[in-house]
């Protein structure tokens, strides 16, 4: 059990929540993509047509911040626990010398 004041941090959690974001960020990539083969008439009218194609070019205009940020924040989390494990791999390696080290 950690004491009062300990930092605790899961990183799988962290791991997995980066996985996540990117994940998100596919299937926002993903949404609203109309089959243009299907053709006007079975969308219903012309008009219909258009004004939900001109609704997901305004949507995937305003999404590249979205997506942005989704980016960062994932590329955050994984660099986090990349460091992290990178130096309590340091740390375990160092102890490992003076402990072999010791013992002579």
């Amino acid at each position: 059990m950690s004491g009062k004041g300990d930092l605790t941090l899961s990183l799988y959690g962290l791991s997995d929540l980066a996985g996540g974001l990117r994940s998100i960020k596919r299937r926002m990539d993903d949404t609203g993509r109309i089959d243009k083969s299907v053709g006007h008439g079975e969308m219903g009218s012309d008009r219909a047509l258009d004004a939900l194609d001109g609704f997901m070019h305004g949507w995937k205009d305003g999404r590249k911040e979205i997506d942005s940020g989704l980016e960062s924040v994932a590329k955050m989390a994984q660099a986090v626990v990349d460091q992290i494990t990178k130096t309590d791999q340091d740390l375990k390696d160092a102890l490992a010398k003076h402990e072999s080290g010791g013992a002579k």
